[in-house]
């Protein structure tokens, strides 16, 4: 997770022949690429959909804590609400006319095919499956529009090398010069490691599904990268006090759960988010969204921006809260 904003940025800078060959080739196009390469690996559509949730809960507390002016605030609002509405547009597509399923047994692959496709879902305006990366272009869109925009307003310009000193280690080392900036970085990484622990135990899940309604874990884990991750998390749980002061300073057990969740997305984990790690996530994009309509309604009163309420008005209100509630409510009740 500590290049996901990157690998999302990237993509901005880059040029040549590669490129191309690669926006045509690859699953998610170049942004795909890079975000497979340099933050959390998805093999599959459900797992790009979840990509993009966990990147959204990412970014937007980030935009919120450094947009400046009304004005930049009603933008950033308005495209985490198209956000809202393109993801979860492009989830339930992904149910319909889903792609074949491959097993592999022996060095051996077998092709299911699915049986759930019409010629009505697929040529129907809200897309399937089989329009998948075109409506991924969208979402991909609003978080490079919402990106570009966060980086101008830390006044990080100019060529990859800086955007890749954006590691939450090493941020700090690029906004010194700006003091200003240290308290924002601060109450972002908070975010951020609530945001990693979410994720970890996301993967925890997918790893060990519970059985049975009495929700008793299976003893026989179906991946043998999710025992570095067990292990992380365990590490983080039952943790001692680290006498050597040199030792200690090195630790970083939230990241080492995120690095081994991810090396179990790496291996292939059938990784996916529960119904109550989405709504965590969206809790904080939900905080997020109520600073920036705050901030957006000081020159423009009448503005509906992209907070998510318990309550909400008709119009627009209702149509954030519908968008957030399906993504959530797509979601499995556990992981598969």
């Amino acid at each position: 997770m500590k290049r996901f904003l990157i690998a999302l940025t990237i993509i901005v800078f880059a040029n040549g022949c590669n490129t191309v060959a690669r926006e045509a080739g690859y699953p998610g196009g170049n942004l795909g690429f890079l975000a497979d390469r340099h933050s959390v690996f998805a093999k599959g559509q459900k797992q790009q959909v979840n990509r993009y949730i966990l990147a959204l809960a990412l970014l937007a507390p980030l935009v919120a804590e450094t947009v400046e002016g009304s004005s930049e605030a009603k933008l950033s609002a308005e495209r985490i609400s198209d956000l809202y509405g393109n993801i979860e547009k492009l989830q339930a597509a992904s149910r319909k006319c889903t792609l074949p399923t491959v097993t592999t047994t022996a060095k051996v692959n077998t092709i299911s095919l699915p049986a759930n496709c019409t010629e009505a879902e697929a040529k129907s305006e809200d897309g399937s499956a089989l329009t998948f990366e075109t409506l991924s272009f969208e979402v991909a869109k609003s978080l490079n529009g919402a990106l570009k925009q966060t980086y101008d307003n830390l006044e990080i310009r100019g060529n990859a090398s800086r955007l890749l000193a954006l590691e939450p280690t090493e941020m700090f080392k690029t906004i010194l010069k700006a003091r200003h900036f240290v308290p924002v970085i601060l109450r972002y990484l908070s975010t951020y490691r609530d945001v990693s622990i979410v994720f970890g135990l996301s993967i925890i899940e997918s790893c060990y599904p519970p059985e049975g309604t009495d929700g008793s874990i299976k003893t026989n884990s179906p991946e043998p990268a999710c025992k570095d991750v067990t292990d992380s998390y365990a590490a983080l749980i039952n943790r001692t006090r680290t006498v050597d002061p040199d030792v200690a300073k090195e630790e970083r057990p939230i990241s080492d759960l995120f690095k081994s969740g991810k090396k179990a997305l790496d291996a292939g984990l059938n990784w996916d988010l529960s119904k109550v790690h989405s709504a965590a996530l969206f809790y904080h994009v939900g905080r997020a969204c109520k600073k920036l309509d705050a901030l957006a309604k000081i020159d423009y009163p009448n503005f509906v921006g992209c907070t998510i309420k318990d309550t909400p008005n008709a119009g627009k209100e209702t149509e954030v809260k519908n968008n957030v509630e399906a993504i959530i409510t797509n979601a499995p009740q556990t992981p598969l």
